[in-house]
């Protein structure tokens, strides 16, 4: 392997928080990179949601389809970087305002997308989160070698097809694992 591929191989994986992970906001995440460089990586957290709904945040910010909402979408928090942004994460390209960042996940972060996005908020085809994750240069291949995240490839339908409860059972299945199956204090063979 070449030295500028490690800096990119966990860009497209879920990250899930090991037992030993106790760093608040962390614990018992699963964590979704979307970018993984030379300079850190990006992500956000999939299955926490806070005590708001979507349908808050959007009469918040003045958007007439919040009426449309289902009240019962959870806003997500998606990290503890810039708490107070919101980004959308969706499955299609519901504007021409949205980058597609992995194969089959596509970002909004402009609240100009926001009004697009109720059938597919309502129908599990888009969450809204508020913050991301970051790790700065080095800082998640240390965490990775501390034992503090299980990696997981990508799948959208982790995110869209299960509630937020199930999400990180379902992208550990994908391994055959079960999460009772993790312990706490593993090593480096």
């Amino acid at each position: 392997m070449g030295l500028g591929s490690e800096t990119t191989q966990f860009q497209g994986q879920f990250l899930v928080s090991m037992p030993d992970l106790r760093d608040g906001v962390f614990e018992s995440s699963l964590v979704l990179v979307c970018e993984h460089n030379d300079a850190g990586a990006m992500g956000f957290i999939v299955n926490k949601p806070t005590e708001f709904s979507v349908q808050e945040i959007f009469e918040q910010l003045g958007i007439d389809e919040a009426a449309y909402l289902d009240p019962e979408v959870p806003v997500m928090t998606g990290g503890p970087v810039e708490p107070q942004r919101g980004f959308l994460l969706t499955n299609h390209p519901i504007s021409e305002d949205v980058v597609e960042v992995l194969d089959g996940l596509f970002l909004a972060s402009s609240p100009d997308v926001l009004p697009n996005a109720v059938d597919a908020l309502n129908q599990g085809d888009a969450i809204f989160v508020l913050g991301y994750s970051g790790w700065s240069e080095g800082q998640l291949e240390q965490e990775m070698q501390g034992n503090a995240w299980l990696n997981v490839p990508w799948d959208a339908d982790v995110v869209f097809q299960f509630p937020s409860a199930d999400r990180q059972r379902a992208a550990l299945a994908q391994l055959g694992i079960d999460p009772i199956q993790l312990s706490q204090g593993a090593g480096h063979a």
